[in-house]
């Protein structure tokens, strides 16, 4: 873009911010660093990145892979080679085309493709060359592409887009940013802005909600307000677990673990909280629905008079939980059960990398893509592995290699059911929910439905179809 067409840009993004139209303004906490793709840290940044871009692909409703800027794809026999051709008339927000050299560019700057060679096949394609074979690779292909150059040369939160919604205005009051103003570039919708006004903590934005400033927020705590409603929508990127230490001589008897199990009461220790997790594929197209059920048995009772400790963030919702399974387990197995709470931000050195625990209450987060090899693979079953009940078993290390390697859905299908299945018997966890967002919102925005909300950016996925029924 050269100076007078920057210059066009911001006048016409003035006239924009200025002109009247239906808005919709959510109070978030804290400051913007980054909308670029690969620099978002936080749940708001990550939140407005996903509003901005397009990637290759998407997730559609179902939670189901599906080309989103991709227009075709040819994956090699050996599955090592993947080429993607773009459609064609794809633009971004300043009209220039969107292209293989932007492609590309992205690649390089994504973690998630170190290692994986790129060759420009023409102005639209791009070929991928793998190190090996790795079924999940399309969906990397998810997060936003961006302009070549842009970390070099534009600004982190200005980018040039190509997305639903772009950046309109940034609004500073000194160092501090006030609001970002995003553009709905869908005309036919009724609500065409949506605005981020940033607040220092949850007082404040309570406080704003009370006053009328902001029509929605999200908060962990729980609020009653004559003018917003409490919607519920659960963040199934992430599960919440009862991790056993298998290398603990008080987990390494599989039978132990099933009672343990069995005098659980899953649904009602997390109805508040969530929606249950399903095993550690849950609630996806892959999920084996034979295993993970709820195996508590409501007449089950027996004198084990073990004593364990439960290690948990000093959270209150987690606290909350872990009570409810001591109650359960000193109830019907007639156990010694402590709780050790451990400062959040310490939780990660202390607990987590020395696996300082014999049982964990812990969340993980996971992919839509049902590859869980960084989750219970044995060669991740030490730091910074994320398996942390140090799981191994034979059949569920050679069922998620072959799923990773696997590129037919039905074949993979077949692996992931029988990980599952291992995971089932073996008892290295206990999987508990999926936790709610809750969303406060003003009573007077329609037309929000139940959607398959993965990330917490999801709650806008039905943003064209809210509409205000009244003056807020």
């Amino acid at each position: 873009m050269n100076i007078l067409e920057k210059i066009i840009y911001e006048i016409a993004a003035f006239i924009l911010a200025i002109s009247p139209s239906t808005n919709y303004v959510e109070g978030v906490i804290g400051q913007p660093r980054s909308f670029l793709p690969h620099q978002t840290q936080t749940q708001t940044d990550k939140t407005i990145s996903s509003l901005i871009y397009r990637g290759l692909f998407k997730y559609d409703i179902y939670g189901s892979l599906v080309p989103d800027l991709a227009d075709s794809w040819i994956i090699s026999d050996d599955g090592i080679i993947y080429t993607i051709k773009m459609k064609e008339g794809q633009t971004w927000t300043d009209g220039s085309p969107i292209t293989s050299d932007d492609l590309i560019y992205t690649s390089f700057k994504s973690p998630e493709l170190f290692g994986v060679a790129t060759d420009k096949v023409d102005d639209l394609t791009v070929r991928y060359i793998l190190p090996n074979k790795f079924s999940p690779f399309l969906s990397l292909f998810t997060k936003g592409i961006m302009k070549i150059n842009s970390e070099e040369e534009q600004n982190p939160l200005k980018p040039i887009s190509n997305g639903a919604f772009k950046i309109l205005s940034v609004e500073e009051s000194g160092p501090i940013y006030k609001q970002i103003i995003l553009l709905n570039l869908d005309q036919s919708q009724e609500i065409r802005k949506l605005i981020f006004k940033y607040y220092p903590n949850e007082e404040e934005v309570v406080t704003a909600a009370r006053l009328g400033e902001i029509d929605g927020f999200i908060s962990s705590q729980d609020y009653e307000f004559e003018n917003f409603e409490e919607r519920n929508f659960p963040l199934q990127s992430v599960y919440y677990a009862i991790y056993f230490n298998l290398k603990n001589e008080n987990f390494k008897d599989v039978e132990f673990r099933k009672k343990l199990r069995k005098a659980l009461h899953v649904q009602e220790i997390a109805y508040d909280k969530g929606i249950s997790a399903i095993g550690p594929i849950s609630r996806n197209v892959f999920t084996d629905k034979k295993t993970g059920g709820d195996y508590y048995d409501k007449d089950y009772k027996e004198n084990l008079q073990n004593a364990l400790t439960i290690t948990v963030p000093d959270v209150k919702s987690l606290i909350e939980v872990a009570q409810r399974i001591k109650a359960f387990w000193e109830e019907k197995l007639n156990m010694d059960i402590k709780i050790k709470t451990v400062d959040p931000d310490r939780f990660e050195k202390e607990i987590i990398e020395t696996r300082n625990f014999e049982v964990l209450l812990y969340g993980q987060e996971i992919g839509r893509d049902p590859d869980r090899y960084v989750n219970w693979h044995s060669t991740q079953k030490d730091p910074p592995g994320l398996n942390l009940s140090g799981f191994e078993q034979v059949r569920a290390d050679r069922a998620l290699e072959e799923g990773r390697n696997e590129i037919d859905n039905d074949k993979r299908l077949t692996h992931y059911s029988e990980f599952q299945k291992v995971v089932d018997e073996q008892v290295p966890a206990i999987f508990l929910y999926h936790p709610y967002i809750k969303y406060y919102m003003n009573k007077y925005i329609k037309g929000i439905g139940d959607k398959y909300t993965f990330t917490a950016a999801d709650r806008f996925l039905d943003f064209g179809v809210w509409y205000i029924t009244k003056s807020i």
